[in-house]
């Protein structure tokens, strides 16, 4: 184990690592204050009672390791559980017992934890290496074994099984069924749970709605926005005739649009009362009369589920008052879910029918995903032109096995994997925003490890193994590397920017480069080169000394540089 140091924080959230450095006897009540406010932002503790919370603020120790450092190895008898705070670690699992021989099948990002094994002293079943500088929470064996007896309810669901829970028990001995999944296909969302994932074609679905049994919440809105329409505008929800068939009961999809935003102040463009709509259409509370799965903005027949029955009654008194009273309420809702559904709806297009805008709206939702964070604007760009939803109804589903040719690389947008190794069982858990799949995409091998859903209803993103290795060569063609004594120093992605023409009449090509990441001396470097060759006092150079004065100061204090400065500049630097 490697001494912990002290990393590059604020002086505010330097306090909380001091508090936690102490002995856990000389910690006072305001030391667990200041501990407390700190892991509540902790994913990892989202959903722990505070007075567990305050338990491990009386137990738990900071860990700081730099990148490189082995936490433990396969098959060490565990003295401790960890909470990932900051950095990400590789999980290693090897079939023999060389080191040497390890395989990488995952990376623990921020928000997860492991190290269960503690609870039976059963041999580790990975090997754990840190993949970039990491913040951790350590908790002695003895301590989280009673905070485990006293809270075991509350802690099972962080926890790998079998001491973690999960609907359909699976080992790495004995996996369920795979469900049929076609590459390059379009799964469709749903929370029923006792149905299974089905796979979408991008011919029209003969299914009425993407989720089957509506939530009571979304229901509820439902009737809410139906029932205000019919009080105050009644001739919105009327027969309709198209092509001599009458289409019983429909609203227009402009009109309904329309509406909205004459509603509410919190609808503030077209595209967001499209999402609001989106909601209600993925849960089956509207549907359209043709079964399509995408609300659109145009002269298109929707009908609310109340309209499907014959028998369909107008709002009494009481149900109008009582809709007027909860419409605002109601639209907000909606305006604050409706972004995850719009952005559902354009992933579950074919890639050739993305417009602009749909590709520009999927990259605003990459940044936000941590595991493409290390990514550059080109990638992530490129990206939202391949990418495709994928959802899996219940837990027990396989995605893939152990030994299998890899297919797709998966990034998690909602829910939790087990990453299960045979023989071994489940290794560790994957959560929102983590990613795996790609090991056997970059070196062509089989897959290293079964996952396994470990929750009902999991969203991901996948990319498909031909797309991510082309989007891998466009990546190292474009990437300049320095390096020494066989580690990068300096990244820098190049790009085409304009053509400049000589005096002599030739052309030339003018490069930009980006800094992708590197050490902050050849960073600095790098600059003071750059503004060497701007000779000329101009924007781009007013920005490269604006940047080195951030730079230097951060360098002169001797601060660790935060991994996001490390990762990017603020400003792209020019060259010939």
């Amino acid at each position: 184990m490697v001494a912990p140091r002290t990393s590059s924080h604020s002086s505010e959230s330097v306090e909380w690592i001091i508090c936690l450095d102490k002995r856990p006897a000389e910690r006072s009540g305001e030391d667990v204050d200041i501990i407390l406010a700190r892991l509540k932002n902790v994913k990892a503790f989202e959903r722990f009672p505070p007075s567990l919370l305050q338990q491990i603020c009386l137990c738990g120790f900071y860990e700081c390791l730099e990148k490189g450092i082995t936490l433990y190895r396969q098959g060490d008898i565990g003295t401790s559980w960890y909470a990932v705070l900051s950095g990400s670690l590789d999980v290693k699992v090897s079939e023999t017992s060389s080191y040497q021989d390890a395989v990488t099948i995952c990376t623990l990002g921020s928000g997860t934890a492991f190290g269960e094994s503690i609870l039976d002293n059963t041999p580790r079943h990975a090997t754990i290496v840190t993949g970039e500088f990491s913040e951790l929470l350590r908790i002695e064996q003895r301590e989280f074994r009673s905070l485990w007896e006293k809270y075991h309810q509350c802690m099972a669901g962080l926890l790998a099984p079998p001491y973690g829970v999960m609907e359909t028990g699976c080992s790495g001995d004995s996996m369920p069924d795979k469900e049929n999944i076609s590459n390059n296909s379009f799964v469709s969302v749903s929370k029923h749970q006792n149905k299974k994932s089905y796979i979408e074609s991008p011919a029209k679905s003969p299914l009425k709605c993407i989720s089957q049994v509506p939530s009571e919440k979304i229901l509820r809105a439902g009737k809410i926005l139906r029932n205000a329409i019919l009080s105050g505008a009644p001739h919105m929800i009327r027969d309709r005739k198209y092509h001599l068939k009458t289409y019983r009961q429909c609203c227009v999809g402009t009109e309904l649009v329309d509406w909205q935003m004459q509603q509410s102040s919190c609808i503030h463009s077209r595209i967001q009362a499209v999402g609001s709509w989106q909601v209600l259409l993925e849960e089956g509370v509207l549907n359209h009369v043709d079964q399509e799965l995408s609300f659109q903005d145009k002269y298109l027949f929707y009908r609310f589920l109340d309209d499907e029955q014959e028998d369909a009654h107008p709002p009494g008194e009481a149900e109008r008052k009582e809709s007027q009273e909860e419409l605002q309420d109601t639209l907000l809702l909606l305006s604050q879910i409706g972004p995850d559904a719009h952005m559902r709806m354009i992933l579950r297009k074919h890639p050739s029918e993305r417009t602009a805008d749909d590709l520009e709206i999927i990259y605003e939702e990459l940044l936000h995903i941590k595991a493409l964070s290390h990514l550059s604007t080109t990638v992530k760009r490129e990206l939202a032109g391949v990418l495709i939803f994928e959802s899996h109804a219940k837990a027990g589903t396989v995605l893939f096995n152990q030994g299998e040719e890899g297919t797709s690389w998966y990034i998690i947008l909602k829910g939790s994997v087990n990453v299960v190794i045979y023989g071994k069982g489940v290794v560790c858990t994957l959560h929102e925003g983590d990613d795996f799949g790609k090991l056997a995409l970059v070196n062509d091998a089989p897959r290293a490890a079964s996952i396994v859903l470990r929750e009902d209803n999991c969203h991901f993103l996948t990319v498909d193994k031909e797309d991510f290795n082309r989007i891998l060569r466009d990546v190292e063609a474009n990437t300049v590397r320095l390096k020494e004594h066989g580690q990068d120093v300096l990244v820098l992605e190049k790009s085409l920017g304009s053509s400049r023409t000589s005096s002599h009449g030739a052309s030339s090509s003018h490069y930009k480069y980006k800094v992708m990441s590197g050490t902050p001396e050849k960073i600095l470097e790098h600059l003071l080169e750059m503004m060497r060759l701007d000779s000329p006092f101009t924007e781009s150079a007013a920005c490269h000394r604006a940047d080195l004065i951030t730079l230097a100061g951060v360098h002169a204090r001797g601060l660790h540089w935060p991994a996001e400065v490390a990762q990017t500049a603020p400003c792209e630097i020019k060259a010939l």
